[in-house]
């Protein structure tokens, strides 16, 4: 098979409501299950600040606190942070994001709701976040050159000049934080948490338009009555390394390699599971 037919593997066309459905419910997973370790992430940071204000008040001294600490647990943050750019700002070609697939919808005549004006500064914001956080911009390497020579005294200038240490090459290592930077972890997750959580509503908001528009909609019982109300439930499963998701991972890397041609012996080359007797 040519390329250009492995080619095709790469988009999931869009061409009916169920369809725009099943994209963006994949999109309003994705952010519900990394909002909801975002949070719980953020109550161990707020922990952590109230204990070390608590041992500052005690001591009367300025508080560090250990990397170790501070960094076990702004890991866990950034990653999620980075889960949720990706579900709701990523605007690659090959990807989808609430950001694209948005315009895609309207384009479709799919959705019809508006976003605020709040909403839509949100999402060019997140974008900006997705592209600087994602990658190694050359910015930083400005912004520290910049840095250096604004913090020259200025009756130094012109009489000192400021050269990088090129050997050794001294490499950072952060031992300690102060309790400024804790704090402001703090307040800068609580609001980031408030924004994700106001685009989650309007992905919400949408997947709602669109069952609207199935003819009929997909209408649910509740307390006894028929309602088009979409309800969100969480389904507990194992995750195992031979199951089902596994094997979509890794069709979804070939596709990606184009290395997918939809042959059965290209399927089974990939995937981990080779008996498909068993449901997984």
């Amino acid at each position: 098979m040519s390329k250009g037919s492995k080619q095709k593997y790469k988009q999931f066309t869009i061409s009916s409501v169920e369809e725009g459905m099943v994209v963006l419910g994949s999109l309003i997973s994705m952010t519900i299950i990394s909002l909801n370790k975002y949070n719980e992430y953020f109550k161990e940071i707020e922990t952590l600040k109230d204990r070390y204000m608590g041992l500052q008040e005690q001591t009367k001294e300025e508080i560090y606190i250990p990397s170790k600490e501070y960094d076990d647990i702004n890991d866990k943050l950034l990653y999620r942070q980075r889960e949720l750019l990706t579900a709701i700002a990523d605007e690659q070609s090959a990807s989808f994001s609430y950001k694209n697939l948005r315009k895609l919808l309207i384009k479709k005549e799919l959705i019809d709701r508006k976003l605020s004006t709040q909403v839509d500064g949100l999402l060019d914001e997140f974008l900006d976040l997705r592209n600087w956080s994602f990658h190694n911009p050359q910015s930083l390497l400005v912004a520290t050159k910049e840095t250096a020579n604004k913090r020259l005294p200025k009756e130094l200038e012109g009489f000192l000049e400021i050269k990088p240490q090129l050997n050794p090459l001294a490499i950072d290592k952060v031992t300690h934080y102060d309790l400024l930077m804790l704090l402001s972890l703090v307040l800068h997750v609580s609001r980031r948490s408030e924004e994700f959580s106001l685009i989650l509503e309007n992905m919400k908001a949408d997947y709602a338009e669109m069952n609207q528009k199935i003819e009929p909609p997909m209408m649910m019982i509740i307390n006894g009555e028929m309602t088009p109300d979409v309800r969100y439930i969480e389904v507990p499963r194992i995750n195992r390394l031979c199951g089902m998701r596994g094997d979509i991972t890794q069709i979804s890397m070939a596709i990606q390699k184009s290395k997918y041609d939809g042959s059965d012996k290209s399927f089974n080359d990939w995937v981990i599971n080779k008996n498909y007797s068993e449901e997984n």
